[in-house]
């Protein structure tokens, strides 16, 4: 009986990851504990060992979005015969000979639930072998997939997690006008970051995660932060930061972000994060609506740090240094009043801290 090879688990059960290399083509042996592919989720890369001997069968296609915790492949039993493909026998040449389908095993499954007939599917994968991407697209009737613009493997990953955190979630963002009476911090990012997590200790509502309808409140807040790279978002987690000074904290958040783009994070790097900062202030934003990083319930969204003309109490004009906190929260789990109360907390820190 074939063994299930299954995707691991790297970031969430459920989101999807990618197979990047096959390290064993389809019908080949492998022994136990052989390395047999590199798969990624987001920019987390793992390898995949065989769980027994046997020959590999039925695996998914190189950047072919894949759940975590699913199949990537079987290995078939010593003994157990693959299924193959018997040689031709020969025959007439018959003009207009059509040649058999060669698809994926999930694209077969996705073209049998939508109805989808392989044999006028052009094939986008290699040699020709039809993905679930020639499958929707066909189900569509948009023709292949070259035809236009698509999203592909990680690019395609991190979209679709994306969607996860809008979608399962009942988003509301607040937002949040700080003025900081020391000037404009040295480590804006690392500041809030700190804040956030002083005040999640006495927020507990807000620091956690979801665990189907329930919310599991953490002890600890361990606040990832949102890191652009040049092939999209990540949030590796900075530990017990309200434990850090805020220099310790910028040190650490430069040396995750400098392994995210030398795509270096490993899976331990997202592991336990229980709240979310995102900063896009450098573009110039001010306000905006940052989506909730799964299976959290909230994240903090800092804007632009600037200073402007101002009335002090007695009338007159001083220079005044300000930034726009947003915090989006899921009100499935989190009320509109303690949420408030958390973002008024990290702004009364950040006011006097800078």
């Amino acid at each position: 009986m074939a063994t299930d090879v299954l995707m691991p688990v790297i970031t969430d059960a459920g989101a999807d990851a990618v197979v990047t290399a096959w390290f064993v083509d389809e019908g080949q042996p492998c022994e136990d504990g052989q390395l047999i592919a590199e798969v990624q989720a987001e920019k987390v890369a793992a390898e995949v060992h065989a769980p027994a001997a046997g020959l590999v069968i039925d695996p998914v296609d190189i950047n072919e979005p894949v759940a975590q915790g699913t199949p990537i492949c079987r290995i078939a039993a010593a003994g157990e015969s693959p299924p193959v493909t018997a040689p031709p026998t020969p025959a007439l040449e018959v003009s207009g000979e059509v040649p058999a389908t060669v698809a994926s095993p999930a694209a077969r499954r996705l073209a049998r639930e939508l109805g989808v007939d392989l044999a006028g599917v052009s094939g986008s994968g290699p040699g020709g072998r039809i993905t679930e991407a020639d499958v929707r697209s066909a189900e569509a009737g948009n023709g292949a997939p070259g035809a236009g613009v698509a999203l592909a493997g990680l690019r395609e990953v991190i979209a679709r997690n994306m969607r996860r955190g809008h979608l399962e979630t009942a988003p509301v963002t607040l937002h949040s006008t700080i003025v900081l009476s020391g000037g404009v911090p040295a480590h804006i990012t690392a500041s809030v970051v700190k804040a956030a997590a002083v005040a999640l200790a006495e927020h507990l509502s807000l620091n956690g995660v979801r665990e189907g309808d329930r919310f599991i409140a953490a002890a600890i807040a361990h606040v990832a932060v949102a890191v652009q790279t040049d092939d999209g978002l990540v949030a590796p987690v900075v530990r017990s930061p309200a434990e850090r000074t805020v220099d310790e904290i910028a040190e650490e958040i430069a040396r995750l972000a400098d392994r995210a783009t030398a795509k270096e994070l490993a899976a331990a790097d997202f592991e336990g994060g229980t709240f979310t900062v995102t900063n896009l202030g450098r573009w110039g934003i001010d306000g905006f609506t940052p989506i909730i990083n799964l299976p959290q319930v909230a994240i903090l969204g800092v804007g632009a740090v600037r200073t402007g003309p101002a009335f002090d109490r007695d009338g007159s004009v001083i220079a005044e240094t300000r930034v726009v906190l947003s915090l989006t929260f899921d009100h499935a789990f989190v009320d509109g009043a303690p949420a408030a109360a958390f973002l008024q907390r990290v702004g009364e820190l950040l006011a006097v801290r800078g």
